[in-house]
């Protein structure tokens, strides 16, 4: 009796399936993944509107880079840098710029002179007071510093450049990434 129950209840569903499988489904097609935020330009970059009318998307920058920092913009193919996923690392001589024929990234003196973005603190998800310093030693232009008398990372804006390394260090170190660098 029992296998001839699950038989006919088999034989329904079956029948069911056959006579709505081709109504449209309930389920929402998905959506785009929106585009990720908290891009920078890389090194040597122009103003923004200046940088989209010359770029021509040819990705000679992100295929130089040697530490796959440079990535593509996936709304308009231009490159960018997560910083807090992959920084830039301010290679010695910069091959990014050196890629670039359409003066969309233009040459700098040294890495002291690139400027794709700011340093920002938020003091309150900062562990500093708790003893956390990991960003001041691995800041490659010496633009973030420890005050021991309030225990709080201080940026020296004059000095940082933006290569995201400190923002980087921060989020594998700790649970929350409490800076964050900002396109100046």
């Amino acid at each position: 009796m029992f296998l001839r129950q699950s038989a006919i209840s088999i034989g329904a569903t079956v029948h069911e399936f056959v006579k709505h499988r081709d109504a449209p489904s309930p389920i929402k097609k998905e959506q785009p993944v929106p585009e990720k935020t908290g891009w920078l330009r890389p090194p040597g970059a122009v103003e923004e509107k200046l940088f989209l009318e010359r770029c021509t998307g040819c990705a000679d920058c992100v295929e130089v880079c040697p530490h796959d920092a440079i990535q593509v913009l996936s709304s308009n193919d231009t490159p960018v840098i997560y910083p807090g996923e992959s920084p830039c690392k301010l290679c010695d001589d910069l091959p990014c710029i050196g890629a670039c024929t359409t003066e969309a990234l233009l040459p700098v003196e040294d890495s002291f002179q690139v400027n794709m973005g700011v340093a920002k603190v938020w003091a309150k998800m900062c562990t500093a007071g708790t003893g956390c310093n990991a960003c001041v030693s691995k800041c490659p232009t010496d633009a973030l510093s420890m005050d021991f008398s309030s225990y709080h990372i201080r940026v020296d804006d004059s000095v940082c450049v933006g290569c995201g390394i400190c923002q980087y260090i921060c989020g594998t170190v700790n649970d929350r990434t409490a800076i964050r660098i900002v396109p100046r």
